[in-house]
This record gives C-alpha cells, structure tokens and sequence, in this order.
C-alpha cells in the first residue's frame, strides 16, 4: 500500500475495540512498521511478503490490562504461545549472563536490572516464536523490548526461511568466534534498532508518514555500511565507511576512462598475498584520486589489495579462503560485493540491491510457457542457459525469440545479416552481440539472423527513460501477431525480459479474500483490504463491484473520534486481465 496515494479521515463516535491494549496507536505503528519492512525489501529487489509482530509484557507491579498482549490480536499468533511468557521471564533473569558484570559506574549499574528485564523478554518472546517456526517455514527476528506506558513491548519482524537459501549469509570470524552476516539480516538489524527507537517516541504511531524513523533507502544504505564494515579484517577497528567509500570510487574517472577492476580485502602482511608492486606509503581509499588511478592497474589477474580502507599494493591472493572478500568495479558507478565467486551485495548507481538473479527460475519458466504453448524443457533450459550468458556480458546487446524468426530474418534481410540455421551457443553470443543490432531465434533455440535492426509502431510500454534498444525491444515484440520474447541488456548493465508476465495467483485466494471483505467489518476487514488491494490486477469486473460496495459499507460505519480511516481507490477491473493469470493452487507462482 503506498501511504503518500491516500487520503485519510476521523469520523465520530464508537468505543475503542483493542482487546490486547498496550497503547492507543498499536494498531497503526505495527502498520507503519510492517510497510516500512515491505518497501526495504522491494528497494532490495526480493519477493518477499514480510510480517510485523508486537508483543507486549505487563510491566513488575502493575495489576490492570493482560500480563502479556499481542498485535495484531486475531491475526496468525495466537496469545498461547506466550502464555507463560512472565513466568519463564521471571526465571530466567536470575541466572542471565548479564548479572556477573560490574559496571564502575554507579548509574550503569542502577540500570543493569531494567536492561537485563528488557533483554530476557525478548530472549524469551524469541525462544516462543522459535518453536512456532519450525512448523511454520517462517524466521522471526526480535527487537530488544522498550517501555510503552504500562509495558514492554518487543517488536517482532517475519519472513520466510525460502529468503535466506535465496540470499544464503556468509560466515566471518571475530574474536574467534565465527558469525553469520549478510545484506539481509543487516537490514533487519537496522529496521529492527528503528522499530525499538520508534517505540520510544511519544504515542508511537500517531502521525502517518511522520513517524520520526529512517525511510527505507536511509535504512538499506546503513545496512550496507555497517554490512561491510562487520564483514572484512574484523578485528582492526575502524571508523571509515568502506561503503561510502567505494560508492565514491566508482564514480571517479581516470583520464576519461571509467573504473573497471578489482580490490580484494586482505591484511597488508597477509603471507597469501603475492604482491606485483607493494606501496611504500600506503594510499587510503578515501582519497578516491589517487585510489582511482591505482584501480586504473588492477585489470586482469592483479588486483588492488587493502587492508580494509588502506591500499597496500598490487598483487594476487594465492589462498582465497584467507582473503574471500573483494569489490569488482564493472562500470561507472557499479560495483558487486563478493566472497570469492558468489555475489553478497550489489551496488548500482548508489543504490544497494541483493544478488538476486534477474527472474526466478519458476517464474522464468512459468513466463516462457505463457508465451510460447508448447514449448519443451530442453528449450526453456536453453533459453535459461542464454539468459545467464548474456547478463554476464560488459556490454548491451539483446536477443529476440519469435515463432515467426525464420520469416522475420528474410522480411529484415536488409536490415541484419541473415545467417544459416544455427543453435544458440556461448560462442555465437559473444561474436554476435560484439556488432550492433539484434540475435533473431526461434523458440526452439535456432538462430536465424545476427545485427538485425529492429522494427514496429510506437507502443504504449515504451518510455523515454530507457534506451533505444530496450524500446526498439519493446515496439517489435508489441507488434507481432505471433509470440515473441525479447532478452535486453542495456547499457547500464540493466537485463529485462519483455514480456515479463505479472505473477500468476491463486484463484482460490482471490475469491477467498473477495468473500471475507463482503461481510467483514471496520474492524476485521484490514488484511483483506491490504490484500486486494495489492492485487486489484488479478479482480474481475463482478468482483470489482462486491469489493467496492463492502468498502463503501465499512468506511461509512461510525467509529470513535481519533481514528484513522485508509480511504481505498475505488476497483476496476483491468484491461489486460485474463483468466491465464489465475492459478489452480494454494499459493502464488513466482
């Protein structure tokens, strides 16, 4: 849900229906936070569907409300789960590792009991979910608890473990001990740090879209800095940002030239350092100049190597699980983060994204079938094959697959060279994208014309932002009367599929979810809205209308004065609708 497209009202009168009452705004804080989840990860380019938790716990001598809330109340955790929450909290705070610690000074150790409370609380709400997990294919992951009136409450972030094989962590060593870390759980980290911080506002969640916490992109640039900073040379201390760091020297220039090479982090003594020249005097990396015109000799085997924020020389690492991590430069202003061949992080025009690949495998598959009826396995695994081969390429270049390529190749015979049949291989993509034009294929992987200059009208999918081979792509697979996918990387290093077909969706789901907001009310339509409401696209015309009439119902109900009103734009069904995107299962393709 997108908070700057709506609008908001306070209509009068109705008692307040929380029965888990902690505060007056918990309703909306967990809303707020839940959002701010959700947007990081689409900022980060995951498929993800994040969840938002609070748990609260009386505070010590209190006697009114619940010994122990959650919000939202009727949604998939049940209050059995902590029901002996205070008790295991009560036994445990006696033998926490905190107690053995003497702090000198007096008002430190005034607030030892309070943090040890705080900190058992969220070990214990942890420990609870933990076992609701296992069952569940969900992670949780847990604020330190923070007062709020009368009690401690712990802010609980969801996802799906499927996340963490996607974007597996990588484990690193720190005072002997071994830790996992990865761009996600630093994101998490920091979204949950300005959750608790959130919590110690007044009235946490009053104001919508001014609730005093970092936005999405504040938070992921963070994540990424202190995701570098724990990950490399951990036990030199240091106050640089490397993340800015190299941000800055990727967008420097030498004599014209754009950054292309490599910076491997390694100890400046490290014996498994083969050095082709070794720097007398050290160069920090934040003087990007003179850093810049170091990288202009890191091409090829040699790299620069620093330790941490100083460059040490030029050299090679002969063991690379003594040194795993290193930053490629690919072009101006784009850089990955690495631990030996697998991707941890990249970074593209100052903006921080996860190594996903460009489509999922199922989706890939799902997309090919869609276009192409019939289409075999061996086929559709080339095609994945071809995908891979030209994202690795440093250039643009694109590829067209039309049932109709073998007519095509000879209508555009003066617009391309026309070649013999001839299947797909790496081989013929390197030589063929190193001209200008398009690879014309059929869906069965043959190639049958190389710097084709693609025709068409103009489509309404084309847009000035982009260049001229992703809208020439765009243009000629809109005006095809038959199939036709295009493969496009674009300069910036940018990959689309066009069409890249909206996911498909469970029918049962949406008819689900129509049918719970036709005899929900005030108080119980909220998932429902949300959920429509994110997938309006997949909506008939009839179930447009029941929609929209349950939700003239429900907002013209009288409600307390106060409360905040989300006023949904009205449902339509959408042109491009058709029954191909609904599915038969229980859950969503990808």
């Amino acid at each position: 849900m997108s908070i700057a497209r709506r609008a908001y009202k306070t209509i009068p009168t109705m008692p307040n229906t929380i029965n888990f009452f902690m505060w007056g705004y918990q309703t909306h804080f967990r809303a707020q936070l839940e959002y701010r989840a959700k947007s990081i990860f689409q900022l980060l380019g995951a498929e993800t569907e994040p969840r938002v938790l609070l748990v609260g716990m009386r505070r010590p001598g209190l006697s009114q409300g619940h010994p122990v809330c959650v919000e939202p109340e009727d949604g998939v955790w049940p209050l059995a789960i902590f029901g002996d929450l205070p008790t295991r909290v009560e036994q445990a705070i006696p033998s926490h590792p905190a107690q053995l610690i003497l702090y000198g000074d007096e008002r430190t150790n005034r607030e030892k009991p309070e943090r040890i409370r705080q900190a058992t609380i969220t070990d214990e709400v942890k420990r609870a979910l933990d076992r609701a997990d296992q069952m569940t294919g969900w992670q949780s992951f847990c604020s330190t608890a923070h007062p709020v009136d009368d009690y401690d409450v712990v802010c609980v972030l969801q996802l799906p473990v499927r996340l963490f094989r996607q974007f597996p962590p990588v484990s690193v060593t720190y005072n002997r001990e071994v830790y996992e870390t990865s761009l996600t759980l630093a994101c998490i980290q920091v979204l949950l740090q300005e959750a608790r911080r959130g919590l110690g506002l007044p009235e946490p969640g009053r104001m919508i879209g001014d609730d005093g916490l970092r936005s999405p992109e504040e938070i992921t640039r963070r994540a990424a800095s202190n995701f570098m900073r724990s990950s490399f040379i951990a036990e030199k201390f240091c106050t640089v940002d490397l993340f800015e760091a190299v941000n800055r020297l990727s967008q420097q220039r030498y004599e014209g030239d754009i950054g292309i090479g490599r910076l491997v982090l390694a100890a400046a003594d490290d014996p498994n350092v083969n050095y082709v020249l070794r720097l007398a005097y050290p160069v920090r990396i934040t003087e990007p100049r003179w850093a810049r015109k170091l990288l202009q000799m890191a091409t090829g085997p040699s790299a620069l190597v620093a330790e941490y924020d100083t460059i040490s020389g030029l050299g090679t690492v002969s063991d690379v699980s003594a040194s795993p991590f290193s930053v490629e430069f690919l072009d101006h202003h784009q850089w990955d983060l690495c631990r030996g061949e697998q991707v941890l992080m990249r970074c593209r025009f100052g903006e921080v994204l996860l190594p996903q690949e460009t489509i999922g495998k199922e989706r890939f598959i799902d997309n090919m079938r869609r276009v192409f009826p019939g289409i075999n396995e061996p086929a559709i695994a080339r095609f994945r094959i071809v995908l891979d081969l030209l994202a690795q390429l440093r250039h643009g270049s694109s590829l067209v697959i039309g049932s109709d390529a073998e007519d095509e190749a000879e209508r555009l015979v003066r617009q391309g060279t026309k070649i013999v049949r001839t299947p797909l291989t790496k081989e013929l993509l390197e030589r063929a994208t190193a001209i200008d034009g398009t690879i014309l294929a059929d869906p069965a992987g043959i190639c049958h014309a190389v710097g084709v200059i693609l025709d068409g009208p103009a489509s309404e999918e084309s847009t000035p932002s982009r260049g001229a081979r992703y809208n020439s792509a765009v243009r000629y697979v809109a005006s095809g009367d038959v199939p036709r996918m295009a493969f496009v990387i674009s300069e910036d290093r940018t990959l689309d599929v066009i069409p890249l077909l909206r996911s498909r969706v469970s029918r049962s789901r949406i008819e689900e979810a129509v049918a719970e907001i036709a005899s929900a009310t005030l108080d119980t339509f909220h998932n429902a809205r949300s959920f429509l409401d994110e997938h309006r696209f997949y909506l008939d015309a009839e179930q447009c209308q029941i929609v929209n009439e349950a939700l003239d119902r429900i907002v013209n109900e009288p409600v307390e004065v106060g409360r905040i009103i989300i006023q949904t734009p009205r449902f339509e069904p959408h042109p491009a609708f058709d029954e191909t995107y609904l599915s038969a299962d229980d859950g969503v393709s990808r």
